[in-house]
């Protein structure tokens, strides 16, 4: 029978970092996400007025546009599904072979909200422009459920206040009340998710700073255990 080590002898336990979280679980948002959630939220309510499509609100369009939120609104429960969060009978019912499936499902139904005539030009950018609105906050809200953030809708929507410059442009020429407002929402919006690519950029870079010196001390540390061990 061995002897019993006397509390001198035990190992130093290594104290735990409190503000890491569980692998896949959820988090609190950086300023990045947080600024591009509020970015996506504006491009949304912007992207409801007839900002790019004279003439004001076309019923087509509107069709259009709810379909798109409907498969939002799928999607925005299939991601509560997916991260074992309540959601409706019939979403958990869809997603128990796999949990993805109300999400594909959901985004399918957005892009099928595209295809709703009219086809104009002006009508599919309008559309497009709520799927993406929809998309960017559904996928910020995946990265605060435990996903991984992707910067991508950051580059998107600035590409979107481009045109609502221009449409800006040309209602000096036909007054638009709708317009206006969309539009300057939709210049409001893509200022704001291009400034969060820039806050993304420097998070990333401290995160990896972070890094490189959590890995630099933990290199010392083994170094210097090994030569009391000697």
């Amino acid at each position: 029978m061995s002897e019993a080590t006397t509390p001198e002898e035990l190992p130093e336990l290594e104290e735990l970092d409190p503000t890491s979280a569980p692998a896949g679980g959820p988090r609190d948002l950086e300023a990045a996400p947080l600024m591009l959630r509020k970015a996506a939220m504006i491009l949304a309510v912007a992207a409801l007025l007839p900002w790019l499509r004279p003439g004001g609100f076309d019923l087509n369009v509107v069709l259009g546009k709810a379909v798109v939120l409907v498969g939002a609104l799928l999607t925005y429960w299939g991601v509560l599904h997916a991260h074992g969060e309540k959601a409706p009978g019939f979403v958990a019912a869809l997603g128990k072979a796999n949990a993805k499936v109300p999400e594909f499902v959901g985004l399918a139904i957005m892009v099928a909200g595209l295809a709703v005539p009219p086809y104009e030009f002006d009508a599919i950018v309008e559309r497009g422009t709520l799927l993406v609105a929809a998309l960017v906050w559904l996928q910020v809200l995946s990265y605060e459920k435990g996903g991984k953030f992707n910067p991508v809708g950051g580059l998107v929507i600035p590409l979107i206040g481009i045109a609502g410059l221009g449409r800006l442009v040309t209602i000096l020429k036909a007054f638009d009340a709708l317009a206006l407002i969309g539009s300057l929402g939709v210049v409001a919006a893509g200022g704001m998710a291009g400034y969060t690519m820039v806050v993304a950029m420097k998070e990333a870079k401290a995160h990896g700073e972070a890094k490189k010196k959590a890995a630099l001390e933990e290199r010392k540390r083994q170094r210097a255990a090994q030569k009391d061990r000697k």
